[in-house]
């Protein structure tokens, strides 16, 4: 039996699922051995013109990032780039690639970059939300988020999103109203008793995940952490099955 603590377990539970950035490369024995990037037309990409050079870089680096290699694919971006400074687009790919590299201070100044040229891009904002809250910066995100969305009101990912880092904060009633928003009455209660449970506040879970099954019998979810909850310790501490956050 797997002996993580029920803490993390939770957080497994909360972040079964990404809610900012998709994960576009494929990995692992599926993919197969990654085909090598493809030649320019003609010459090298210092013969060629900056605009059919930036072309060339942009295919290599698609493909790059397809297979999963996201080193290779960043040099590649950023050259397609400099040969093209018009292409600010680019700002946002990269951040999310850098973000995947764990380098943060590259990837929020890519972020900054790609929001001054795309200033009410909702998906964008939602990314800058989520970057934020992974690493607890709940303000910021926060901030993010709601601006996301002011722009989409209906954006069930950014709605998700907030529910999480309120929770975070211990605003769970402003939580809750932002699960409502996408998912139902129950399922935004059990999320909330799971982020109570994370945090600590066991009493507080106990009463939304009851409150979750009155409202919906059947939430499994809510049955089976409520149900370790409530086993003494340390029973408690044994691993839940891994079930997911309800999202929208």
């Amino acid at each position: 039996m797997d002996r993580r603590p029920l803490k993390t377990l939770l957080v497994v539970l909360v972040l079964g699922w990404p809610l900012g950035c998709v994960s576009l490369p494929l990995t692992g024995p599926e993919a197969g051995t990654p085909p090598p990037p493809p030649n320019p037309p003609a010459g090298s990409q210092a013969e060629l013109p900056p605009e059919k050079a930036a072309e060339v870089c942009l295919a290599t680096a698609q493909l790059l990032e397809k297979n999963g290699q996201e080193a290779e694919a960043i040099l590649q971006y950023e050259k397609a780039r400099q040969c093209n400074p018009r292409w600010t687009y680019l700002s946002k790919r990269l951040a999310v690639l850098y973000d995947r590299q764990g380098d943060d201070a590259k990837a929020e100044a890519e972020y900054r970059s790609a929001l001054g040229a795309n200033p009410r891009d909702a998906d964008l904002l939602n990314d800058i939300g989520y970057f934020h809250y992974q690493r607890g910066h709940y303000a910021e995100a926060e901030k993010y988020l709601r601006r996301a969305i002011a722009l989409k009101p209906d954006f069930p990912r950014a709605w998700t999103n907030l529910g999480l880092v309120l929770g975070h904060e211990r605003h769970y009633s402003e939580s809750y109203d932002a699960f409502a928003r996408c998912v139902s009455p129950a399922e935004a209660r059990a999320n909330v008793g799971i982020l109570q449970a994370q945090q600590g506040d066991q009493e507080e879970a106990r009463h939304s995940l009851q409150k979750a099954l009155e409202l919906d019998p059947n939430l499994q979810r809510a049955r089976v952490v409520l149900a370790k909850l409530e086993s003494p310790p340390p029973a408690n501490l044994e691993v839940l099955p891994s079930l997911p956050l309800q999202k929208g």
